[in-house]
């Protein structure tokens, strides 16, 4: 029999949706995820999410578990009482079935407005056999925000109530419908999955818990082929730390705190490229509670090129068992200035810097057995030199071999080419210099020869000085106040200028509807028409935004920004497959210095953004290229022209 319920209501301030839904889950894979958590906590054995085949009018996006359900009661008692703490209400942080609960803060239900205005519940009681469906519309609940307080709550609309029914008790779970997406691009299952995966730490537990996505289950893949070194696995004798036991592949020690910690680390055998897995995740109760971070470690440590080649996950579960939440509300960092989250950070820090050095000393034997493979074709080159000559240059050779950022074909290209210098009698002060490193020091040098096929010493030492004129050219027009087309122009032409890393960044034009339609949305009225500069290398996106001259970076500035990266970023990847990074950087004349605007560019510099002014930005440009002249005039300070170079102003050096 089915009949009409009495009624559902909800009680609150419509901002309150705003702040925590579209606000907080702007991505599809982070909204969904939240949704999967609460199906995990409702004890469901499987979560079928099914994307739509294509964004547009109709497209949808369901969510459907097997899990308890509610009763009508239920509906209002917990899935409408916002802030609903399940933990509290049961008093206990497990699951009927005995599962450590995820959620918290009684909010992730409200993930789906990030994304969508309609969420429609379905609901079958696995206690009583009610179902229960009734849908919220995120337009009606912030629009009409003002014109009802606590007491005069909002009416939920109630499509469907079936009373209870033993016969229907079997059919138990919930199905979530998300409707009038907002999306703009057709999420890729494959990704999809893939992302899924990498927020939740459930494999192990698959046996009680699927998650499917299109009908596939999400995977864990590690790229097994890719990965060079995993850890503690990969410890050789003697090095396994004190108190570490290996588990399954995965280290398990206790912290000075006496909370436990599982971790794994691996390090690919190239440059990762993906943020969502360059970087150690935590995981607390399966779920994601800090994306990939370094734990906040900063430079001046040994190995610390390995960086980009590592990832890896530690299991926390403390984290979500303290008094007071350590974890936030959308699940993406951890408060590390609490005592409690304090322990795990340090750790975290000296393992981290322990296994660079490792991998670095792993790395550098690698490079150096392979070393002497690749020689075996040069064999007959070398035994014509002479056994002094023969010795210096197998020596510069080892010396290249144990810089890890050189990947195998740079290096059989840089062999070559050093032997035939030393062969034509050019070059033979610098190799014998290199022969003699026995540090890391000449990697930047061998860099500079990898990519310009050895070329000389003073040749190189002119191509800098002729950088650093450029970089005075762009400090005049900052300084007179020139249009900001203009200063982005100048940079098109020369973004090598600003960064020797931007070297190989060339304008991308194919992007330029996508830019243009990303910032009109997240700028909204201050949105101007402009076109941001826009570089490509490889598979790496760079986005410049100038703020007109005279502006000073705020708070609200960089809310804005980091909204119109975070939305890019998420547009371009879905849209553009030969793009994998997309990073942005915005220049003004001036950064606020307040406290919270300088510690908000820290927290967004390792998600790709970053935020200085013209003085920090090019003061920095000039210190890599002065000390690029100073490594190349160590390997030539007695050449007359070198030292001409050497005593030249910036200027004269044009």
């Amino acid at each position: 029999m089915s009949t009409i319920a009495p009624h559902l209501e909800i009680r609150f301030r419509g901002r309150v949706i705003e702040h925590l839904g579209i606000d907080m889950y702007q991505s599809p894979v982070a909204a969904i995820a939240e949704l999967v958590s609460n199906s995990w906590d409702a004890d469901s054995r499987k979560v079928d999410v099914t994307l739509p085949p294509k964004i547009g009018p109709g497209a949808e996006i369901v969510i459907s578990d097997n899990g308890e359900g509610m009763t009508l009661a239920q509906c209002q008692g917990r899935y409408l009482n916002v802030g609903y703490d399940r933990r509290k209400d049961r008093g206990d942080d497990r699951t009927p079935k005995g599962r450590p609960m995820m959620g918290r803060k009684g909010i992730g239900k409200f993930a789906g407005f990030g994304i969508a205005r309609f969420v429609t519940v379905e609901t079958v009681s696995k206690e009583t056999g009610e179902r229960t469906t009734f849908r919220l519309d995120a337009t009606q609940l912030i629009e009409d925000s003002d014109s009802y307080a606590e007491s005069q709550p909002l009416t939920v609309d109630v499509l469907n109530y079936e009373e209870a029914d033993d016969s229907r008790t079997t059919q138990h779970g919930t199905t979530i419908t998300l409707s009038e997406l907002s999306l703009k691009m057709t999420p890729n299952a494959a990704q999809f999955r893939t992302s899924m995966a990498r927020r939740f730490l459930l494999m192990e537990r698959a046996d009680e818990f699927q998650v499917n996505v299109n009908e596939e289950s999400i995977s864990e893949s590690e790229d097994v082929e890719k990965i060079e070194f995993s850890f503690p696995s990969d410890y050789a004798d003697g090095q396994l730390p004190e108190g570490v036991a290996v588990e399954d592949g995965w280290g398990v020690e206790t912290l000075p705190s006496g909370s436990k910690v599982r971790w794994k680390f691996v390090f690919y055998k190239e440059p990762i490229g993906e943020e969502e897995l360059t970087g150690i995740s935590v995981f607390s109760h399966h779920k994601l509670a800090q994306r990939p971070f370094l734990f906040n470690l900063s430079g001046g440590f040994g190995g610390q090129q390995g960086t980009s080649y590592l990832s890896g996950r530690v299991e926390a579960d403390f984290l979500d068992e303290q008094k007071r939440d350590l974890i936030s509300t959308e699940r993406q960092r951890v408060n590390w200035e609490m005592d409690a989250s304090q322990p795990l950070l340090e750790w975290g820090q000296t393992r981290v810097k322990s296994l660079l050095r490792i991998w670095q000393g792993l790395r550098s034997k690698a490079k150096v057995d392979a070393m002497r493979k690749r020689m075996t074709p040069f064999s007959v080159r070398l035994g014509n030199l002479e056994r002094p000559e023969r010795k210096i240059v197998e020596k510069a050779l080892t010396s290249i071999a144990r810089i890890s950022s050189l990947n195998d074909d740079q290096f059989g290209d840089l062999a070559e080419a050093m032997l035939s210098a030393w062969e034509g009698g050019r070059l033979k002060g610098l190799i014998d210099d290199l022969s003699e490193a026995d540090t890391m020091d000449a990697e930047v040098l061998v860099k500079i020869l990898a990519e310009s096929r050895v070329m000389s010493a003073l040749h190189a030492a002119e191509h800098v000085k002729s950088q650093l004129n450029l970089i005075t050219g762009l400090e005049e027009r900052i300084k007179k106040h020139e249009l900001e087309n203009e200063v982005r122009d100048y940079i098109a032409q020369n973004p090598w200028l600003v960064s020797p890393r931007w070297e190989t960044f060339r304008v991308e034009r194919s992007v330029k509807a996508l830019v243009d339609e990303v910032a009109k949305e997240a700028y909204g009225e201050y949105w101007n028409a402009r076109m941001d500069l826009v570089l490509s290398s490889g598979n790496q996106l760079l986005v410049v935004e100038f703020m007109r001259p005279g502006l000073k970076v705020d708070w609200d500035h960089l809310n804005r920004y980091e909204r119109y990266v975070y939305k890019l970023q998420h547009a371009t990847l879905a849209k553009y497959s030969e793009f994998r990074t997309v990073s942005g950087l915005l220049v003004a004349d001036k950064i606020e210095k307040a406290t919270d605007v300088l510690a908000k560019i820290d927290d967004m510099r390792p998600r790709d953004m970053d935020a200085t002014d013209w003085a920090g930005l090019l003061g920095r440009a000039k210190k890599q290229w002065e000390d690029y002249f100073d490594i190349l005039f160590s390997r030539a300070p007695e050449d007359s022209r070198m030292q001409s170079l050497a005593h030249a102003s910036v200027s004269d050096a044009s």
